[in-house]
């Protein structure tokens, strides 16, 4: 079942990695300039962070996820397959309600799937599979762009958008087969137990998750999943700590670009984001083989220092004329780094919700990081004018920031638990 999950996770977040490079290369064709593209760009990502914990609500009430999961997959694929099409040639208002719709289904495909991985496979390989996850993700930004880039260069753009739609919709068939691994004797004890305690796991394998509440118990509301990162202050340190990194790593590819053209290598951008995506993924690879033995937000604090010394090692080279073959190992390095903090924040999601809420907080977090990285390439225009080694600089500060902004959220949550002596 895992293999079918991290399948369809693949060709969804694939797909959609891909549609960005393909709308902005309908809008250079059809208006001549990326502007619009990136309008509606801006209207396929801002839903993310308010329709997540809507999405996750849904998928949490659900007795067959699994018919959710598939559905939104599909949906997704054919509004974005929509919105690639029509670009240039419907009026913009109709793509903009099409990307509107694409953006509301997309916290399923980022945080949704990857709540998923606790309903199919067993408690003690979860560590493991969370790693493989976090691998989709990389494998997602390294070949998504290259794939609607090539895909646009040598068929055009409507067989990008179709090609890309049918990845979504082949994602959404592959989660339809995904049912919830049954624990051992799970399924003789939900016949003889009472409704109360049948929660503890599936009723069978084509019905409720070993994490999701019956319909005769309390049912989780909409704002049950905020609440519990508030709670929480493991998870609310790492959604915090995230987050002011995600605005920090928004900024990423204009600065890579940025390097590239400074060092007289106008594609030398791109190889950057390549260099950082491909460590990332041995990094999530890694840690897949070899789970983290310390608490998960300990990794995702550590990982963030790690990322922000090697990001200020990369400015002290930029500022100090390092050849580019070392600014490029340099990139490599960082993203080994920042393999272990995915899987590490998915881990914390899944220890820290409540029952009944998983999704809501997989596609709550997954929407807050993404709002905010949307913000930090925003904000880039405003520092695009600054040298090339500063501009690092601020990308190795808001790392460490957001690792001591988790610190300091952690101790303050453990103080007022302790209170008064």
């Amino acid at each position: 079942m895992l293999a079918r999950l991290l399948t369809a996770a693949v060709l969804a977040r694939t797909a959609e990695a891909g549609a960005t490079v393909v709308l902005l290369l309908a809008s250079v064709q059809h208006f001549g300039g990326p502007a619009t593209g990136a309008s509606v760009l801006a209207a396929l990502l801002v839903p993310h962070v308010v329709a997540g914990p809507v999405v996750g609500l849904v998928t949490d009430r659900a007795r067959r996820p699994r018919l959710v999961h598939a559905g939104f997959a599909a949906v997704f694929g054919l509004a974005l397959g929509g919105v690639l099409l029509l670009t240039g040639v419907a009026p913009l208002p109709v793509v903009l309600a099409l990307a509107v719709v694409a953006g509301t289904c997309g916290p399923m495909i980022f945080g949704g799937l990857s709540s998923r991985v606790d309903d199919v496979v067993p408690a003690p390989r979860r560590s493991h599979a969370r790693g493989l996850d976090a691998a989709t993700y990389n494998v997602a930004e390294i070949a998504g762009p290259a794939a609607g880039a090539l895909l646009v260069a040598a068929f055009g753009v409507p067989v990008a958008a179709v090609t890309l739609s049918a990845a979504c919709l082949l994602a959404a068939g592959a989660l339809l087969t995904v049912t919830p691994a049954t624990e051992p004797a799970s399924t003789a004890s939900v016949l003889t137990e009472p409704a109360s305690t049948a929660h503890a796991a599936p009723a069978s394998a084509d019905a409720d998750g070993p994490d999701r509440v019956p319909s005769g118990e309390g049912k989780p509301g909409l704002r049950d999943g905020l609440a519990a990162m508030v709670r929480s202050r493991p998870l609310l340190a790492v959604t915090a700590a995230t987050a002011v990194a995600s605005y920090a790593a928004g900024m990423i590819t204009p600065v890579a670009v940025v390097l590239g053209v400074a060092a007289g290598r106008p594609a030398g951008g791109g190889l950057l984001v390549t260099a950082l995506g491909v460590g990332a993924l041995c990094g999530s690879l890694l840690v897949a083989r070899f789970p983290a033995r310390v608490p998960p937000h300990r990794v995702v604090l550590g990982c963030l220092v790690a990322v922000g010394l090697a990001l200020a090692c990369a400015a002290a080279g930029v500022a100090a004329g390092a050849p580019w073959a070392v600014l490029v190992g340099v990139f490599a390095v960082t993203g080994v780094l920042d393999g272990p903090l995915l899987s590490s924040v998915l881990e914390v999601r899944s220890r820290e919700a409540p029952p009944g809420t998983r999704t809501q907080v997989f596609t709550l977090g997954a929407g807050i990081k993404l709002t905010a990285a949307s913000a930090g390439a925003a904000t880039f225009t405003l520092l695009a004018d600054a040298p090339p080694a500063a501009l690092v600089g601020v990308l190795s500060a808001g790392h460490v920031a957001a690792a001591a902004l988790g610190v300091v959220l952690l101790r303050t949550r453990r103080a007022a638990a302790v209170g008064p002596r």
